[in-house]
C-alpha cells in the first residue's frame, strides 16, 4: 500500500532554482534530497525525521528486480 506524500513549493526565481539544481546534482542528489538535507541541519528532531524519510524514500526511475 502506498502512502500519500504531501508536496510543498518554494517561491524562487528561475536562476535560484537552476543554481540549486546544479549544486544538488553536483553532489549526486535530487533537488528534494538536497533541500531536505539542508533542513535537517536546522533542528535535531527534524534531522531524525528527515533521515528516516530519506531512508524509506523510493528512488526515481524503474524499480529493480530482485535477484533470485
Amino acid at each position: 500500500m502506498s502512502s500519500v506524500r504531501p508536496r510543498f513549493q518554494i517561491n524562487a526565481s528561475t536562476e535560484v532554482l537552476n543554481r540549486a539544481k546544479a549544486v544538488a546534482y553536483g553532489k549526486g542528489l535530487s533537488l528534494t534530497e538536497f533541500v531536505l538535507q539542508l533542513l535537517a541541519g536546522t533542528d535535531p528532531e527534524l534531522k531524525v525525521l528527515i533521515e528516516k524519510d530519506l531512508a524509506s524514500r523510493t528512488r526515481p526511475g524503474n524499480p529493480t528486480k530482485a535477484k533470485e
